[in-house]
C-alpha cells in the first residue's frame, strides 16, 4: 500500500493549515500542455495535494523535450505524454486523480473541458491555443493562468472573471499569428527558463485555489533571465469591457474540418493533387530530409506569394502543430492549403 502524502511543511503556513489543505484536495485544475511549462505545474500541483488534475496533450515524447521537461525520462521517448504524466503523478502523490485528454485542445472540446474544472492553466506553445483557452475561460467564467516563454525571457498573466482582471483580448483583440514569434522548436530555449515560469504558474494556481493575495490582478509580470531583470506592467481592461461579460467573445468559432488531412505517406498527397510543402527549419530538414519543396514557416508567412493562388498545397512539419497554424493563416489570405495531421512523426520511419 502506498504511503500517505505528507503535507506537514505547507500545513505550517498560517494561510493554509488543515482548512486550506482541504481546499486543495477538493480543487480541480486543467493543465493544457504537458511540456516545459506543464511539467513543473503538474509536479508541484500534485505534490501540494490538488485532488483532481486534468491534462491535455496529443504528443508523444521526443528526445529533444527532455532538457526542459523533467517529469519524463529517456526511456519514455516515443510514449504518450498524457499516460506518462499519469504515471509520474501517481509516483509523486497517489491520492491525486488524473484525468487525461490525449487530444488537441480545440474549439470542439474547449468549453466543455474548461467548464469541468475550477482553474485552467495555459501551458501551450502557440498563440491560437492561448486565445482559445482565454475565450473558453471567459465564457465559462473560470480563472486562467497564462505563461509565454521566448528563449531566456517570458511573461505571466492571470485572468479571473472579476472587474480587476483583463483577459487576453482586452490587450490584444486579435490573436497574434503563429510563426510571427518563434516557439521553442524554432527559437530555442534554455531548459530552466520554462521550468521557472511553470513553477510560478503552479504558485499562482495554488494562490487562486487557496484565496491568497498576490494573484497579478490587472498586471503582467515580465522576467528576463539573461540579466535577471523584471518588470510588472499594468494590464487594464478595455474601456468597453464589462467583465465578466465580454463584448468581443460571444462564442467559440467551430473548427474548419477540412483543414487537416490524414495520409499514410507523403507520396499519397499526389493522388489528391496536393503539392507538399515542408515548413520546418533548415536544421530540422537537414536532420530528417523529406523529398519535397522546403519553405520555412516564417518565410512562408512573410511572403505567401511563394505559393500560387491556383495551387493546392499540403503543409508538413514535425508534429503537425506548426503546419496547422500556418494553414489557418494562409487560408485567411485566400490560399487552398491543408495540414498533415500528426506531421512527419505521425508517418513514422
Amino acid at each position: 500500500m502506498a504511503a500517505a502524502p505528507d503535507y506537514s511543511r505547507q500545513l505550517l503556513l498560517k494561510e493554509i493549515g488543515p482548512e486550506g489543505q482541504a481546499k486543495l484536495a477538493n480543487g480541480r485544475v486543467l493543465v493544457i500542455g504537458a511540456g516545459g511549462l506543464g511539467s513543473p505545474v503538474l509536479q508541484y500541483l500534485a505534490g501540494a495535494g490538488v485532488g483532481h488534475l486534468g491534462v491535455v496533450d496529443s504528443d508523444t515524447l521526443d528526445a529533444s523535450n527532455l532538457h526542459r521537461q523533467p517529469i519524463y525520462a529517456l526511456a519514455d521517448v516515443g510514449k504518450s505524454k498524457v499516460e506518462l504524466v499519469r504515471a509520474a503523478v501517481a509516483a509523486i502523490n497517489p491520492s491525486v486523480i488524473v484525468e487525461t485528454h490525449e487530444a488537441r485542445f480545440t474549439a470542439d472540446n474547449a468549453l466543455r473541458w474548461v467548464l469541468d474544472y475550477d482553474v485552467v492553466v495555459d501551458c501551450s506553445d502557440n498563440f491560437r491555443a492561448k486565445f482559445l483557452i482565454n475565450d473558453a475561460a471567459v465564457l465559462a467564467r473560470r480563472p486562467a493562468v497564462f505563461a509565454s516563454v521566448y528563449q531566456y525571457e517570458g511573461q505571466l498573466q492571470v485572468y479571473k472573471p472579476e472587474p480587476g482582471h483583463a483577459c487576453l483580448r482586452c490587450l490584444w483583440p486579435d490573436a497574434t499569428a503563429d510563426g510571427v514569434v518563434g516557439n521553442c522548436a524554432q527559437a530555442g530555449v534554455l531548459g530552466p527558463v520554462p521550468g521557472i515560469f511553470g513553477s510560478l504558474q503552479a504558485l499562482l494556481t495554488l494562490k487562486i485555489l487557496l484565496g491568497l493575495e498576490g494573484q497579478l490582478a490587472g498586471e503582467i509580470l515580465l522576467l528576463d533571465f539573461m540579466n535577471f531583470s523584471n518588470l510588472k506592467l499594468k494590464a487594464p481592461r478595455r474601456g468597453s469591457c464589462t467583465a465578466p461579460n465580454c463584448t468581443l467573445i460571444r462564442e467559440i468559432a467551430p473548427e474548419d474540418l477540412g483543414l487537416e488531412i490524414t495520409l499514410p505517406s507523403l507520396a499519397a498527397a499526389s493522388a489528391q493533387h496536393l503539392e507538399v510543402i515542408d515548413i520546418r527549419t533548415a536544421a530540422e530538414v537537414a536532420a530528417r530530409p523529406a523529398p519535397v519543396r522546403h519553405i520555412a514557416m516564417p518565410a512562408l508567412l512573410e511572403d505567401p506569394d511563394q505559393l500560387s493562388r491556383d495551387g493546392r498545397y499540403l503543409l508538413v512539419c514535425a508534429s503537425g502543430k506548426r503546419s496547422l497554424a500556418t494553414a489557418r493563416e494562409l487560408r485567411k489570405r485566400g490560399l487552398e492549403v491543408h495540414s498533415l495531421a500528426g506531421g512527419l512523426q505521425g508517418l513514422g520511419g
